[in-house]
C-alpha cells in the first residue's frame, strides 16, 4: 500500500516542515485571522491572551516570534504531556487552545457519588481480572515453550496444557477463572451497573463530557481547522483508515458481485460447479435465469424494509435470487471448486485497498468457523494459502488485510445434525479450538494452519442477539445437551477462556496472539455489553450502550473500542436519525466507522468511503472529527506494531497526544482535549472512591476564589478606566 506521506522526504521534520499543530501562534489566513496573527506575534500586544485559559499559570511570550510558514529546526517541540516537576511548559503551550474548567461547588460530591465511584473501581478491577489477564495463572512460563506439551479439553470446558512428563495431569500449566467464578463476577457486574446511584453519577459525567465537547468545538473549531490545514503533505484521502468490521461474504459491493457473476457466466459457462456434474450455465438455465437477469435489482441482495428487525430475512439476502446454490457457488470458501470464485471475488476487493484507489485504507475481513467439523480449519487454511492465479495471482494473504475468525452461535443447528442427539456443547468447542492448539504446539503436523494462524488477528462471535436463549446455571459444556441456545454470556466465556489459554501458549512461543473482538450490543439484551466489557479488547456495533449509561461510562473510561456501522444499523435495528454514534463520539468513546456488509448496505465500489461520507453529512462532522474517527480505526485494528507505527507514529502507545499528527492528520489540540478530559474523569473518580471528595471540594472552593480574583484582576488591570456595565460587582 502507498504511504500516507508518500510525497514527503525522509528528513521532512529536519527541514522544518509545516508549523507545529499545537501552537496558537502560527501562520494564519488573511483578514481577521491575519489580524489575530499580528496580535499574537507581538509581546507588546497581548490583550487577547487573557481571554483564554492555558495549561498552567504562565505569562505571555516575551519574545516576538519570527514570522514564517515553517518552524525553525531548533524550535521547542510541543508538550504532549505535563513536563516533569521543576520543568516549565514550552511558551507555545501557554495559549494553545481555549479550555473550560469546572470548579465544583456545594453538593457536587455526595454519598451516592462515593458509592458509585467505588462501584466503578470494582467494575474496572473485574475487567482487569479477565481482559487484563490478572485472574489467569501460568504455573511455569518456561514450560510453555517446550515442544512436547500435551493438551486436552477439561471437564470445565477449557483447554488444559500439561508437560509430557506429567502423566497424571496434575499440573495444568495455564489456568483461567472457571465458569462459576465468571458467572458470579458477571452477575455482580450486572448488579452494580444497574444501581440507581451509579446510573445517576455516570449519566451526570457523560452529560458533562458532551457539554465539554460542544464548548471545545465552539471555541476551538476554527483553530482546529487552521491547525489541520497547516499539516501539509497529507489529508483525509491519504491518511490510513481501517474497516475493522466487515464480513468477507458481504465484502464486495452489489455492483462488483453482479459484474463478477456476469463475467463468469460469459467466460466459464461450461465450468462444473457442483458434485452432480452441473455446469455454471446449467445451474442458471435450470433456475430460469439468463444474462438479462444479471442486474442488481434481480439479484435482490441489497437490504430493504424487509430486513428491519428480521435477522432471518437479512441472512437470506446473501443468496442471490433467493437461491442457496448461488451463495454456495460464489460466496463460500468450501465448495466443489474449492472456493475459487469466492477467492477471485475477494481479490477484486483487496486490490482496491492494496492500490489505494480513492483513498488509503485497509480491512479486517471475517471468515467463518462454524464448529460443526474439525476439518473446517484445515480447509480454510488451504483456501487462504493457495495461489489462485488469474488476474490477481497469489494467496489470500494481503498487506492491506488481516483476517478475523467469526464463530456463529449456532449450537441449535449443530444439535439438530444427524447423530448429534445427546451431544454436548463441548464437541463444538473441541471442533473450534483443537486444530488451533495442534497447529500452535505441533506446527510440523499442520504447517498450513500454523502459517494461516499468523495472519489471523481476532476472534468474533456472531448471530442475532435478540434470538431466544436459555438461562445457564454454570453448567459444564458436556452437560449442555438441550437443542436450545445457551445464554450469550455463557458462550462468550468459553470462547474467551480457551482463547486466553491459546494466547498464553502462542505468546510464550513468540507467535502472534488472537484478540477477542465479538459482536455485541447490536440488538437484544444490553447486559451483553457487561460481558464484553469484562472480556474483550473491542466490539463490533455497541449501539445498545445508549440504553445503559453506567456501561457507556465504563467503556469510555477504559476506551473499549466500538466499531460501529450506522448504515447497517439503519437497515437492521436502529434508524440513522436515532443512531447514538454522534453522542458516543462527542463524549469521547473510542469509536470508529465500519461497513459490516457492503454487499447489502452500500451502493458504491468504495463502501468505507461511502460510510464516512454518509456519516459526515448525517452527523455534521468536521474534517477533524473524520480524522479522529479514522485514527481510532487504526488503534482498534489488529495490524502489527510496525504498521501502526507507520501510520500513527513511533510513540503512539503512550497515548493519543503522542500520535504523530503529520501521519494521523488529527490536530494535537483535539488529542490534548480528549486526553485531558479522560485523565480528569479517572482522577475525579479515584479521589471520590477513596473518600477524598469532600476534601478536594473544599480545596476547589478556595482555588476558585483565587482564580476568580485573578481573572478579575487580569481584566480590570488592562483598562485605564473601567467602563460601567450591569452586574459589575459580581466579578
Amino acid at each position: 500500500m502507498s504511504s500516507v506521506n508518500g510525497d514527503q522526504p525522509a528528513n521532512y521534520y529536519n527541514q522544518g516542515g509545516p508549523p507545529d499543530p499545537i501552537s496558537y501562534l502560527r501562520r494564519l489566513s488573511n483578514g481577521e485571522d491575519q489580524d489575530l496573527q499580528q496580535r499574537t506575534d507581538s509581546a507588546d500586544d497581548d490583550d487577547e491572551y487573557f481571554l483564554n485559559k492555558s495549561d498552567g499559570d504562565h505569562k505571555p511570550p516575551a519574545a516576538k516570534r519570527r514570522k514564517s510558514t515553517k518552524t525553525s529546526p531548533t524550535e521547542e517541540p510541543p508538550a504532549r504531556e505535563r513536563p516533569q516537576p521543576g520543568q516549565a511548559w514550552p511558551h507555545r503551550e501557554n495559549l494553545s487552545f481555549t479550555r473550560s474548567l469546572i470548579f465544583y461547588g456545594t453538593g457536587a460530591v455526595t454519598h451516592e457519588h462515593e458509592r458509585a465511584c467505588k462501584n466503578i473501581v470494582e467494575c474496572r478491577q473485574l475487567r482487569q481480572k479477565y481482559f487484563g489477564s490478572e485472574g489467569s495463572k501460568i504455573a511455569n512460563p518456561d514450560a510453555l515453550q517446550e515442544c512436547n506439551l500435551q493438551f486436552v479439553l477439561g471437564e470445565d470446558g477449557v483447554m488444559e496444557v500439561y508437560q509430557a512428563s506429567d502423566v497424571g495431569r496434575k499440573n495444568n500449566l495455564s489456568t483461567v477463572p472457571n465458569v462459576e467464578e465468571f458467572s458470579k463476577d458477571y452477575h455482580r457486574m450486572v448488579e452494580m451497573v444497574n444501581e440507581g446511584f451509579m446510573r445517576s453519577y455516570c449519566f451526570q459525567r457523560l452529560q458533562l463530557l458532551s457539554s465539554a465537547f460542544r464548548t471545545h468545538v465552539t471555541m476551538n473549531g476554527p483553530t482546529e481547522s487552521l491547525e489541520q490545514g497547516n499539516l501539509l503533505g497529507t489529508d483525509f484521502y491519504r491518511t490510513m483508515k481501517i474497516d475493522n468490521h466487515i464480513h468477507a461474504a458481504g465484502a464486495p459491493s452489489a455492483k462488483q458481485f453482479v459484474s463478477f457473476v456476469r463475467n463468469k457466466l460469459e467466460k466459464e459457462n461450461d465450468t462444473i460447479v457442483s458434485k452432480d456434474g452441473k455446469t455454471l450455465g446449467q445451474v442458471f438455465k435450470e433456475a430460469g435465469l439468463d444474462k438479462d437477469h444479471l442486474t442488481i435489482d434481480a439479484f435482490n441482495v441489497l437490504a430493504d424494509y424487509s430486513v428491519y428487525q428480521r435477522f432471518d430475512n437479512f441472512n437470506a439476502k446473501y443468496s442471490p435470487f433467493r437461491m442457496a446454490d448461488m451463495r454456495r457457488i460464489f460466496l463460500k470458501s468450501t465448495n466443489f471448486n474449492g472456493g475459487r470464485y469466492f477467492a477471485e471475488l475477494l481479490k477484486i476487493v483487496l486490490n482496491r485497498h492494496e492500490t489505494s484507489k480513492g483513498h488509503v485504507s485497509g480491512v479486517e475481513m471475517r471468515l467463518s468457523i462454524y464448529g460443526m467439523e474439525r476439518e473446517e480449519w484445515f480447509e480454510l487454511a488451504d483456501w487462504m494459502l493457495k495461489d489462485w492465479g488469474g488476474d490477481f495471482p497469489g494467496t489470500m494473504i494481503s498487506p492491506s488485510n488481516r483476517w478475523m475468525i467469526q464463530v456463529p452461535r449456532l449450537w441449535r443447528i449443530f444439535r439438530m445434525k444427524p447423530g448429534k442427539d445427546g451431544s454436548g456443547f463441548n464437541e463444538m468447542l473441541e471442533n473450534i479450538f483443537t486444530p488451533m492448539f495442534e497447529a500452535t504446539l505441533y506446527p510440523d503436523k499442520h504447517p498450513k494452519l500454523a502459517e494461516a494462524l499468523k495472519h489471523i488477528v481476532g476472534f468474533d462471535s456472531v448471530d442475532d442477539e435478540g434470538a431466544a436463549e436459555e438461562s445457564c446455571n454454570c453448567q459444564r459444556p458436556h452437560l449442555w445437551t438441550t437443542p436450545k441456545n445457551p445464554a450469550y454470556w455463557w458462550q462468550l466465556y468459553f470462547l474467551w477462556a480457551n482463547s486466553e489459554v491459546l494466547n498464553s501458549l502462542r505468546k510464550a512461543r513468540g507467535l502472534n496472539t488472537i484478540a477477542f473482538r465479538p459482536h455485541a450490543g447490536e440488538t437484544g439484551n444490553p447486559m451483553n455489553l457487561a460481558c464484553t466489557y469484562m472480556l474483550c479488547e473491542s466490539i463490533a456495533h455497541g449501539i445498545n450502550l445508549d440504553m445503559q449509561v453506567s456501561l457507556q461510562y465504563l467503556y469510555y473510561l477504559d476506551q473499549v473500542g466500538l466499531s460501529t456501522s450506522p448504515l447497517s444499523n439503519n437497515f437492521l435495528f436502529r434508524k440513522m436519525a436515532d443512531s447514538p454514534f454522534l453522542k458516543f463520539f462527542r463524549r469521547g468513546l473510542n469509536i470508529t466507522l465500519s461497513t459490516d456488509d457492503p454487499l447489502l448496505f452500500h451502493m458504491s465500489d468504495d463502501p468505507l468511503l461511502e460510510e464516512y461520507s454518509v456519516a459526515r453529512a448525517t452527523f455534521d462532522l468536521s474534517m477533524t472529527d473524520m480524522m479522529e474517527i479514522a485514527r481510532n480505526s487504526v488503534l482498534q485494528s489488529g495490524f502489527e506494531e510496525d504498521f501502526k507505527e507507520k501510520y500513527l507514529g513511533k510513540d503512539y502507545r503512550k497515548g493519543v497526544t503522542f500520535c504523530d499528527e503529520q501521519l494521523t492528520h488529527v490536530p494535537l489540540i483535539r488529542a490534548k482535549f480528549r486526553a485531558e478530559h479522560l485523565a480528569i474523569e479517572h482522577m475525579f473518580c479515584a479521589l471520590i472512591a477513596a473518600g477524598k471528595g469532600k476534601a478536594v471540594l473544599q480545596e476547589m472552593k478556595t482555588q476558585f476564589g483565587l482564580a476568580r480574583d485573578a481573572h478579575r484582576n487580569v481584566l480590570f488591570d488592562n483598562f485605564e478606566e473601567v467602563p460601567l456595565f450591569p452586574e459589575q460587582g459580581q466579578l
